[in-house]
């Protein structure tokens, strides 16, 4: 049977790192492009609709909502749900694609022009692969939710005094089955993006016999993944929030009472020139810092699957 090394697998995005820094600097600021500047026009496009909904949402009193603040809030709500739509779409797409960059520098690392990213076949059923496994985790979730419920709902029902016990007990004790399933299923559906990347066709399920035996290791590396990310978010949290902190004390519209609610009052081209020079610093630590981070959790994946692939 053919295996692979845990901690070399896992550590194989590090290894991309120290092997190719600058296509991980390219990689940052093609993130920039890729979705910075889209965020920033959507900002200047829905900059009117967020703040009406903003000032509706804090102007709105307690008890019965007024009817027209109400049409009034889920007009602009409805404009920020179709912006989110197409914004998860396109992220989709951007996430494909630095996925097929990382993996192309790991399984093909001499095809690295361009920071090994690419706009071809393989980004395309990359981006398919990622939304119909959103979307079927989103429909496995809520079955699996509405199955814990009613479980739950029938345990109180049927345990008399002791039924918000029972509804609890089963709540969780259906839950903690459900995420090792879920958990179980995710590791062994794991090999298909870089499965569709090899293949250059969709491959979901085939991922199955790929992964037949490997669970543990599959396990033990997705556990070191987690640990790895946790660690540089917490920088991450830390660098960013001392940014945040030091912008916020910086703009003097937002000091005083009222401060916030008069300064998102104002046009977004207006915060846009106030708020742009830590935008833009926020956006380059965040790019470099998720570029860092998609090369961590992509490129084990791909490593594995080469090991797993190459004895067979």
């Amino acid at each position: 049977m053919a295996r692979f090394s845990v901690t070399e697998a896992a550590t194989a995005g590090f290894g991309v790192i120290g092997r190719k820094p600058l296509a991980v600097v390219g990689w940052a600021l093609a993130l920039t492009v890729g979705m910075v500047i889209p965020a920033i026009l959507a900002f200047l496009a829905l900059g009117p609709q967020f703040q009406q909904f903003v000032q509706l949402a804090m102007t709105q009193k307690e008890g019965a909502p007024d009817p027209e603040v109400m049409r009034q809030m889920m007009q602009a709500q409805s404009g920020i749900t179709a912006a989110n739509l197409l914004f998860w779409l396109w992220s989709t797409f951007v996430q494909a694609v630095f996925c097929a960059a990382v993996f192309r520098a790991v399984l093909t690392p001499a095809q690295s022009s361009w920071a090994y990213l690419r706009l071809g076949a393989r980004e395309m059923w990359l981006t398919l692969l990622f939304l119909v496994e959103q979307v079927l985790l989103m429909i496995v979730g809520l079955v699996v939710a509405m199955v814990i419920g009613v479980l739950a709902a029938v345990a109180g029902f049927s345990g008399g005094e002791n039924g918000m016990m029972a509804a609890v007990g089963t709540a969780l004790g259906g839950a903690a089955i459900a995420v090792i399933v879920l958990v179980w299923l995710a590791l062994r559906l794991s090999m298909a993006a870089p499965m569709t990347f090899v293949d250059n066709q969709f491959r979901l399920f085939e991922s199955w016999s790929l992964t037949k035996g490997q669970g543990w290791r599959l396990l033990g590396m997705a556990l070191l993944l987690i640990v790895f990310i946790i660690g540089v978010e917490i920088l991450v949290t830390t660098v960013m929030l001392g940014t945040i902190f030091a912008a916020g004390g910086s703009i003097a519209a937002l000091h005083g009472e009222g401060g916030f609610e008069a300064f998102m009052a104002r046009p977004p081209l207006t915060i846009l020139r106030e708020v742009w020079p830590w935008l833009a610093v926020i956006g380059a630590l965040a790019t470099l810092f998720s570029a860092v981070v998609h090369t961590i959790f992509f490129a084990p994946w791909a490593a594995a699957h080469r090991a797993l692939t190459s004895e067979t």
